[in-house]
């Protein structure tokens, strides 16, 4: 499948998620914004951390997620449901016009290290990979 993980937090631990899912999932990790644009993706994973503000370089991005660059898209986030950066980036995405995948996750990343727990890494591999599973089907 083609898939995409793009996330933008200055916090190691996030990157770490990040990473562990590329790994897992055997696809490209970069930044917001990206050196090049999504096209033509089945999947594009989105990791924000969702205290404070909606980063203006993550809500262009979103809003240029329309479907011949990205099929499905999911969230992974950096902080609490429901929050009002998670709520823009959510109606951002759909008003673009991409499929949409509301099964967030969510996580809590401390301020010191960039290690995650074999537990946590597990984790978010399996979301990921449950997501990918409901993007195929689509």
């Amino acid at each position: 499948m083609k898939m995409r993980v793009m996330y933008l937090s200055a916090n190691k631990q996030f990157k770490t998620y990040a990473e562990a899912i590329g790994q897992a999932c055997n696809c490209l990790v970069n930044d917001i914004p990206p050196a090049y644009p999504a096209d033509n993706e089945k999947l594009v994973l989105i990791g924000i951390s969702s205290k404070g503000k909606l980063d203006d370089k993550v809500r262009r991005f979103a809003s240029e997620l329309i479907p011949s660059r990205s099929k499905n898209v999911a969230l992974f986030i950096d902080g609490s449901p429901d929050s009002d950066a998670e709520k823009e980036l959510k109606n951002i995405l759909i008003n673009a016009g991409t499929n949409y995948i509301d099964e967030p996750y969510f996580v809590k990343c401390g301020i010191f290290g960039s290690k995650i727990s074999l537990e946590n890494r597990q984790d978010i591999v399996d979301w990921a990979r449950k997501i990918q599973d409901i993007a195929v089907n689509k």
